[in-house]
């Protein structure tokens, strides 16, 4: 068994996410970008990255003095070179739209007809194209979500030219709320036309016949959204769209007034802006940073729609294909490295037994130049270096202020799209992250709270364009609060408390 030369050094793992529903044919993706490629020469890469799997529950883990490393590196790189952060979000859109050319060209291929060696070639392409995307789009979010140094820094400046910590707060907030239209805002603008369109036949029991095959045209368009990763769920079909019409029409809500809102609320965040820079005379340094942090959050967006259209169709077609092939399922495929198909498809040399073991428990681990999976006895000697510890008598947790606000509520832990059902109006919603596939209870919510965090994160965005108290990077808060909670979320400080039952 080789041993990595960083695995057991003496920088500390620290955790960086916990993503369930997650596989090893996408995370070796980012996994191998963060220690091998950045597209950059004058960024740092990761020296070492740790994920331990559970099913397919996931959490990855950087050393905590490297992770600061990488993304003093980045933040560096956006302070001294002026084209940087423009070049990286054009980057990281260009290749996102190369992702899902190659997707759709795949997708129609007469892959059964194709030999073992075609099978591979496409599967190595695939992985070029997606590392290339990577390789730009994991730095906005390196840069930010670990140690907050970019944010961090933002607020240093504000700190020096506002009369108060509360206006460099709620600059912060003006300075980096997008004022363009999200991708997600996209198809919520397009359901909505169709549920102002269609509304009054929702009274009907059956759905009328024009109405369904526009929302099966809506959900091919757009279902993806509610795939997510390992793909152990089904994307959105017409069914949910159809159920998400009836809840909207027991608001009374006209979708034209609610998209007629959102368009004068990203006016006036334009407006705000440019007031709020010119009254405390922003230099022209921190200008262009905030320009660029607000863009990050709007190409993170278009990332993750690429990236989960992509994964959409590559299970469906390619690596459904692989399986049958091997005569495995898909779900063991997508716990294979790359090197593993590349030996099985072209040499027909793969371990049932150990992929069977994997489903169940694993624990990867990326250097450069170098991937292994741990299983068995050095698995456990690996897992004992995490140290995940929490004071179980925790009451409070704080994070960072997404969306300025007060409320109370009722927690309600919603991690995906199933999880929606249980959550009512007015309810608190508590996630690790906000993706996606849970927009529609996001906005049911008085406030959200998440573990995870920073300036290009979901949670962040989507409170911001619905204009709901948010505060993120809790780190704990799904293990602090559960269903049924009484809590209040101070968004205005970053402060979640427990304050017993309801």
């Amino acid at each position: 068994m080789v041993r990595p030369k960083y695995l057991f050094d003496k920088d500390s793992w620290m955790l960086a996410e916990n993503i369930p529903d997650s596989d090893i044919f996408f995370f070796q993706i980012p996994f191998s970008c963060f220690t091998n490629d950045t597209s950059y020469r004058f960024i740092k890469n990761y020296r070492k990255v740790l994920a331990t799997y559970d099913k397919f529950e996931m959490s990855f883990c950087y050393g905590e003095k490297d992770s600061y490393e990488v993304a003093e590196s980045i933040l560096k790189a956006l302070i001294d070179r002026p084209k940087f952060g423009t070049e990286l979000n054009k980057k990281i859109v260009d290749w996102s739209h190369k992702l899902i050319e190659f997707a759709k060209r795949t997708a129609v291929l007469p892959l059964d007809k194709y030999s073992n060696k075609q099978l591979w070639e496409l599967y190595l392409k695939h992985d070029q194209v997606h590392t290339k995307l990577y390789t730009y789009g994991w730095l906005p979010v390196c840069v930010d979500m670990f140690h907050n140094n970019f944010t961090k820094k933002l607020k240093q400046y504000l700190y020096g030219i506002c009369e108060s910590k509360q206006d460099a707060e709620s600059a912060f907030i003006a300075f980096t709320t997008p004022d363009k239209k999200t991708i997600v805002a996209s198809e919520r603008e397009e359901f909505l036309i169709i549920y102002d369109q269609y509304r009054k036949f929702i009274k009907l029991k059956t759905i009328p016949q024009s109405l369904k095959q526009v929302l099966v045209e809506h959900a091919k368009k757009w279902g993806h959204l509610g795939y997510i990763y390992a793909g152990n769920t089904q994307p959105f079909s017409w069914q949910h769209y159809w159920k998400e019409m009836g809840d909207l029409a027991k608001t009374g809500i006209e979708g034209r007034k609610v998209l007629k809102k959102e368009a004068e609320q990203l006016r006036n965040a334009k407006i705000k802006r440019i007031k709020l820079y010119r009254k405390l005379k922003v230099s022209p340094l921190y200008r262009r940073l905030f320009d660029v942090a607000t863009d990050f959050a709007l190409t993170k967006l278009v990332r993750r729609h690429a990236q989960l259209l992509d994964l959409l169709l590559m299970h469906k077609t390619l690596l459904t294909e692989i399986a049958n092939r091997l005569k495995l399922t898909r779900y063991q495929v997508q716990f294979m490295l790359m090197d593993e198909v590349k030996k099985a498809l072209l040499q027909n040399k793969v371990n049932q037994g150990e992929l069977k073991n994997r489903l169940r428990h694993c624990v990867t681990f990326y250097e450069k130049n170098s991937e292994h999976v741990y299983l068995g006895k050095f698995e456990e000697k690996i897992r004992k270096t995490i140290n995940t510890t929490l004071n179980k008598n925790l009451k409070e947790l704080t994070g960072q202020v997404a969306q300025p606000g007060m409320a109370k509520g009722i927690v309600k832990i919603i991690i995906r799209a199933k999880d929606m059902k249980k959550m009512n109006k007015g309810d608190i919603l508590v996630s690790i992250a906000t993706d996606p596939d849970i927009v529609s209870a996001m906005k049911k919510a008085a406030a959200i709270v998440t573990e995870q965090g920073g300036i290009t994160s979901h949670a962040a965005i989507v409170s911001r364009e619905l204009g709901t108290p948010c505060v993120i990077g809790t780190r704990f808060a799904t293990q602090v609060f559960k269903d049924g909670d009484f809590v209040e979320v101070d968004a205005n400080k970053g402060i979640v408390r427990k304050l017993g039952k309801k």
